[in-house]
């Protein structure tokens, strides 16, 4: 009785410490010229959303160790935010990197950075409500031909982004990025008809129009 006892005690305290919270640490690289930021950043996985008003280190607490997607979102620069594949108590750096606008980028790199959400559980209501906040995107993969005034335009237009990722795409990356592409697409269609389709700057990933 008193090994079962001990060996429930262990495993107990091994799924204990399994879900323990968790604390990373935010940190800016910043190559522009500016001296102070205003954005928000997002942690998509538990929805926390954090204004930030400097480019000084900051931590947050997540609910245990494992996979995360982070965003930074600034209206007065481009953000390209890095960090581990797993948050773990060893590797638990995000890095957020701010580049200028009017920095020219290489057509390698995508100019908008715009946080995307798990939008496919979202009403329409909802859905007006991220565009508000500029937090709804199309999801592209590849390198992709760029003229900024065109993207710019359709965003200005139809509140929606476009959001540039790897060549490279993982089960679980290509059925998000075909859920969220399709939702945009209903989205958009519910509001404006088709006519949005004729002003698209890009193929949205994951399926055809």
């Amino acid at each position: 009785m008193k090994l079962f006892s001990s060996i429930a005690a262990v495993l107990l305290s091994l799924n204990a410490a399994a879900y323990e919270p968790i604390t990373a640490t935010v940190v800016f690289e910043n190559l522009t010229e500016k001296t102070s930021i205003s954005g928000v950043f997002y942690v998509m996985e538990t929805n926390q959303q954090i204004e930030i008003n400097t480019l000084d280190a900051f931590k947050i607490e997540l609910p245990e160790k494992g996979k995360y997607e982070f965003q930074f979102y600034s209206e007065d620069v481009y953000a390209i935010v890095s960090y581990p594949m797993r948050i773990t108590n060893r590797k638990n750096t995000v890095t957020i990197r701010l580049e200028s606008k009017s920095k020219l980028i290489s057509k390698s790199n995508f100019l908008v950075y715009y946080p995307t959400k798990n939008l496919s559980e979202l009403s329409t209501d909802q859905m007006k409500v991220h565009v508000a906040n500029g937090a709804v995107n199309f999801i592209l993969h590849g390198l992709v031909e760029i003229n900024i005034e065109t993207y710019q335009a359709f965003k200005n237009t139809y509140g929606v982004g476009f959001i540039s990722k790897n060549c490279v795409i993982d089960p679980i990356s290509y059925k998000t990025a075909v859920n969220n592409n399709k939702k945009v697409a209903e989205y958009l269609t519910f509001i404006f008809g088709n006519d949005w389709q004729d002003q698209l700057p890009a193929q949205p990933f994951g399926f055809q129009l």
